[in-house]
């Protein structure tokens, strides 16, 4: 290689020289862009990764508040059916639609109650009105399980509250119990 390079002159030299430094330069230049290039691609390709994810997590936050959505106007549609069908309207005279109830389960239960006592309370923190409504049952044990049979299985909500034997007595005699039961309105 030094015997080619003798056969050069001087400016012919200098020429090489100065095109071998031109190359040089050049490739230190390539290399730096080539490594800067590679580094803001790897950020880029980072920065990508972490919108993709933020995308994902947005995509299913977004599908849970459509799927919790969903939940709530059930239970909108829910409570609406419950007002509509289980528990007594606000503005109507509660106290008759109530006695009339009663004397349908008293009916089916075949037995007769003259004696009904109301009572009235609020719920405020459930925003839900109640009528208590307190009579005395007399009869045999069937009678009662009947009647209880029949509130039960009555569509509106009303809830035995209280069950109280003031006398209890042993022989098959009839028995006597003193019923509460509370019908809600007003939610």
């Amino acid at each position: 290689m030094n015997a080619l390079f003798d056969l050069l002159n001087d400016r012919e030299r200098r020429t090489l020289v100065r095109i071998g430094l031109a190359a040089l330069i050049l490739l230190v230049a390539f290399l730096v862009l080539f490594v800067r290039l590679r580094g803001g691609l790897e950020k880029e390709r980072t920065a990508s990764f972490r919108v993709h994810e933020t995308m994902q997590k947005t995509v299913q936050a977004r599908d849970q508040a459509r799927a919790d959505w969903r939940l709530w106007e059930d239970a909108g549609r829910d409570l609406a059916e419950l007002r509509a069908s289980y528990f007594y309207e606000e503005g109507s005279a509660v106290q008759v639609l109530l006695r009339q109830d009663l004397q349908r389960i008293f009916a089916l239960a075949g037995t007769t109650i003259t004696d009904l006592d109301y009572g009235y309370s609020e719920l405020e923190k459930e925003q839900v009105r109640k009528t208590l409504v307190t009579f005395t049952f007399t009869g045999t044990y069937a009678g009662l399980k009947k009647l209880l049979a029949a509130i039960e299985a009555f569509p509106k909500f009303l809830v035995i509250e209280k069950v109280e034997f003031p006398r209890t007595s042993s022989g098959g005699e009839r028995l006597s119990a003193k019923l509460t039961l509370a019908g809600y309105y007003g939610i």
